[in-house]
C-alpha cells in the first residue's frame, strides 16, 4: 500500500472517530448517563492525555478554527486563550469538565502555554462568573470547571470582535 493511501484511509479513521465521539458526548436520550469522554478515554486506554488531543485537533479542525487563530491565538489575551478549551467542550464535548491543568496541557499544544498557578489566578479573579466548578476550591484539589451559557455568549463575542 502506498503512503497516499495509507494518508487518506488514516484521514478517514480519524473523522470517524470523531464522529463517535460527538455522538457518544451529545447522546442524552433515553435517560441513560452518558459517560463523560474524560472517563471514557481512561477507561479504555491508559494514556489519559488522549482527550486533550481530542480537543486540541477540534480546536484546529472546527469550523470556528480561521476566527479562532486570528481573534483568540494571534492576540496576548489570557482570558481568551482560557476560555478557548471550556468553549470546545461546550460545544462539541458537552459532558466534558476541564482542570487548569488540562487548561496548560492544551494551550501548549498549542503553542501559547499558560502556567497552572496563571490559569488557576485568573479563574479565580475574573473567569469564575463564565464557569460552573463541580465543588469549592480548596488548595491542592483540582476542581473540573464547565463553560456555563454566560461564558459562552462571552467567548462568542471574542471570536465576532473585529
Amino acid at each position: 500500500m502506498d503512503t497516499e493511501n495509507l494518508v487518506k484511509k488514516l484521514n478517514k479513521i480519524e473523522l470517524l472517530v470523531s464522529e463517535c465521539l460527538e455522538i457518544l458526548t451529545s447522546n442524552k436520550s433515553g435517560g441513560q448517563n452518558t459517560p463523560t469522554l474524560k472517563k471514557t478515554v481512561m477507561d479504555n486506554s491508559k494514556n489519559t492525555g488522549d482527550y486533550i488531543l481530542w480537543i486540541v485537533n477540534k480546536i484546529k479542525n472546527c469550523p470556528e478554527s480561521e476566527k479562532i487563530d486570528s481573534q483568540i491565538l494571534a492576540k496576548n489575551a489570557i482570558p481568551g486563550r482560557i476560555l478557548l478549551p471550556y468553549y470546545i467542550c461546550y460545544k462539541y464535548f458537552s459532558e466534558q469538565g476541564l482542570t487548569s491543568g488540562d487548561i496548560e496541557k492544551i494551550t501548549s499544544e498549542l503553542s501559547v502555554r499558560i502556567k497552572t498557578p496563571n490559569v488557576s489566578n485568573y479563574i479565580t479573579n475574573s473567569l469564575w462568573k463564565f464557569l460552573d466548578g463541580d465543588s469549592s476550591r480548596v488548595k491542592g484539589k483540582p476542581v473540573t470547571y464547565k463553560l456555563n451559557r454566560k461564558g459562552a455568549t462571552f467567548f462568542e463575542s471574542l471570536l465576532n470582535q473585529k
